[in-house]
């Protein structure tokens, strides 16, 4: 048989700006790896040594392009990376939660492994139903805190959203890449 696998695996890297955004697409999931590429501020510097719980939550979207609309949401969630130093133990205990349920947790014996999670907590899966051939763009940011001035209007301290688009790869089905390979 000679079919045409349609299999989305696309690998994009953009590193500029604030954060570097790595996603990888494989059929219908998507890995998405990001860190960041300036320091954390001070006063979470201050933080991570005092036994206060530090966390920097990077909001993630996942959106598919429409021609005369406004792009489809397919997917919005939250990855939140916490470390939290431990007196006793003298160790930091860190977690990466997506969405209210933990995804990885490691100790780190000290606080420049704790502040390297803290940037880059590592990669996180989602299972999506994606169309095929369908363009997807990824964006993330990262918030080290918010509030709200005058009880009203809402203040953000973080970077700004990065954006990578995805463009799905029709691969062929290995039947035909040997029969298309090298004349030698």
């Amino acid at each position: 048989m000679s079919w045409i696998l349609p299999l989305l695996v696309a690998t994009t890297l953009n590193s500029q700006g604030p954060l570097a955004l790595q996603v990888d697409q494989q059929r219908d999931t998507l890995k998405v790896s990001f860190s960041l590429l300036e320091p954390l501020p001070a006063a979470m510097e201050e933080a991570l040594p005092s036994g206060a719980e530090v966390h920097v939550r990077y909001p993630l979207r996942v959106r598919s392009p429409r021609a005369l609309w406004w792009d489809r949401k397919l997917w919005k969630g939250e990855v939140v990376a916490t470390a939290i130093f431990d007196p006793i133990t003298g160790r930091y205990r860190c977690e990466v939660v997506l969405d209210d349920v933990i995804v990885s947790s490691q100790e780190m014996d000290s606080p420049t492994g704790a502040r390297d999670f803290l940037a880059s907590p590592g990669p996180v899966l989602l299972s999506l139903s994606i169309e095929k051939r369908s363009r997807l763009f990824v964006r993330v940011r990262a918030i080290f805190s918010s509030s709200t001035k005058w009880l009203i209007f809402p203040s953000v301290n973080g970077t700004p959203w990065v954006e990578v688009a995805i463009t799905p790869v029709v691969a062929q089905s290995p039947s035909e890449t040997e029969a298309a390979g090298d004349p030698d």
